[in-house]
C-alpha cells in the first residue's frame, strides 16, 4: 500500500527510514542522546546555574542586601540548579550511575581531598622559594589572625558551593567523562580546557547585552589562568581517578590568593612584591608548575593519553538491578 501526496508515491517503509535517520540526529542505537547533545546540555547546565546565580545576585543588589547574603546567592543558586541538572542528564541522558564521574562518598573523598590541598601547598611554597630565588618577592612576615581565619572559613563554605564544587562536577566530572567515552583522554581534556574557558566568556556575553557588564573583565592574564587552571584540575582528576582531589586543590587555590598569600598586613602569608611578575608568579605560576608536575608524573606512571574509556551499560544495569531488589 502506498500513500500519495501531491502526485507522489510515498511508501510507508521510506517514511520509517526517514524517521530513524532524524532520530539518529539525537538518540544512538541504546537509545541514549546523541554525545553532541550531551556535551552541550551538559555544559549549559553550568551556564545556566550560573547565569541564574548572577541574575539573582544582582536582582537582590538592587535592593540593598549585604555583600555575604549575595555571596549566599550565588552560592545556593548556582549549586542548587547546575549540579541536579547534571544529576538528571546522568541518570537519564546518559543511563549510567552518578558514581563513573568520580565522586566518592565524603569519607572516601576526605584523603584525596586534603591530598589536593596539600599539592597546592607545596606548590605554593616551591613558587615562593622561586620568586624569592630571584628578587622578585620578599615573604615579609607570617601571621594567625583571627578575622583573617575566620573570612577564610565563611569564603571556604561559599566558594565551595560557588565555584569548586559545581565546576569540578560539570566540567571535570560530567564533561569529560562524556568526552572520554569516544575521545583519548588528551583530546577530551583540550576539548573540557576550551568548553571551560567558553563558560565565563559565554555568561559576560549575555551580562553585556543585558547592560550590566563589560567585556573589561575578560582580560589576557584571566584567559592564561582558566587554560592552566582547567589542564591542572583536569589532571588531579585523571591520576587521582576522584574528583575530590579536584575540589581540594581548587578550594585551597581560591583561598590562598584570597587571603592567604597576599601582600597585605591581614594575610596569613604576608609577601612584598617587588616585581610585577611576581603576583603572576604565585597565581598563575603556581597552576602552571603543578601542571608541570602533574604531567611529568603520568609519563612515570604510564599513563595512557590515547585511551578511550566508554561507559559500559553493564554498570548500570547492575546499580538498577541492586535497585529493584531493595538493595
Amino acid at each position: 500500500m502506498k500513500f500519495r501526496k501531491g502526485g507522489f508515491h510515498i511508501s510507508p517503509l521510506s517514511m520509517m527510514s526517514r524517521n530513524r535517520k532524524g532520530s539518529r540526529v539525537f538518540f544512538d542505537n541504546e537509545g541514549k542522546i546523541q554525545l553532541f547533545w550531551r556535551i552541550l546540555l551538559g555544559w549549559l547546565a553550568f551556564v545556566a546555574g550560573l547565569g541564574l546565580g548572577v541574575a539573582a545576585a544582582t536582582a537582590a543588589g538592587s535592593y540593598g542586601f549585604p555583600t555575604l547574603a549575595l555571596q549566599l546567592i550565588l552560592a545556593v543558586v548556582t549549586t542548587g540548579v547546575s549540579v541536579p541538572l547534571i544529576y538528571v542528564l546522568r541518570r537519564y541522558a546518559d543511563r549510567r550511575p552518578w558514581s563513573g564521574l568520580g565522586l566518592s562518598s565524603p569519607p572516601k573523598g576526605l584523603p584525596y581531598f586534603l591530598l589536593g590541598m596539600g599539592l597546592l601547598a607545596l606548590l605554593t611554597t616551591a613558587t615562593l622559594l622561586i620568586g624569592s630565588a630571584l628578587g622578585w618577592l620578599r615573604v615579609v612576615a607570617f601571621h594567625l589572625p583571627v578575622t583573617t581565619l575566620f573570612l577564610v572559613l565563611i569564603n571556604s563554605a561559599i566558594a565551595f558551593f560557588y565555584e569548586a564544587f559545581p565546576e569540578e562536577m560539570a566540567f571535570r566530572g560530567y564533561l569529560y567523562r562524556n568526552l572520554n567515552t569516544r575521545l583519548p583522554r588528551w583530546l577530551a581534556l583540550i576539548i573540557q580546557v576550551v568548553l571551560f574557558v567558553l563558560a565565563p566568556v559565554a555568561l559576560t556575553a549575555l551580562m553585556v547585552l543585558a547592560g550590566i557588564a563589560t567585556w573589561d573583565q575578560i582580560t589576557v592574564d584571566y584567559m592564561i589562568n582558566l587554560v592552566a587552571f582547567g589542564t591542572m584540575l583536569q589532571l588531579c582528576r585523571i591520576l587521582s581517578g576522584n574528583l575530590w582531589m579536584n575540589i581540594g586543590f581548587h578550594l585551597a587555590w581560591l583561598e590562598m590568593v584570597r587571603y592567604v598569600v597576599v601582600p597585605s598586613p591581614s594575610a596569613i602569608v604576608e609577601v612584598e612584591y617587588i616585581s610585577p611578575l611576581a603576583g603572576y608568579l604565585v597565581n598563575i605560576g603556581t597552576v602552571v608548575l603543578g601542571v608541570i608536575v602533574l604531567f611529568v608524573w603520568s609519563l612515570r606512571k604510564k599513563v595512557g593519553w590515547n585511551r578511550i574509556e566508554p561507559d559500559h551499560r553493564s554498570e548500570f544495569q547492575h546499580l538498577t538491578s541492586f535497585r529493584s531488589t531493595g538493595w
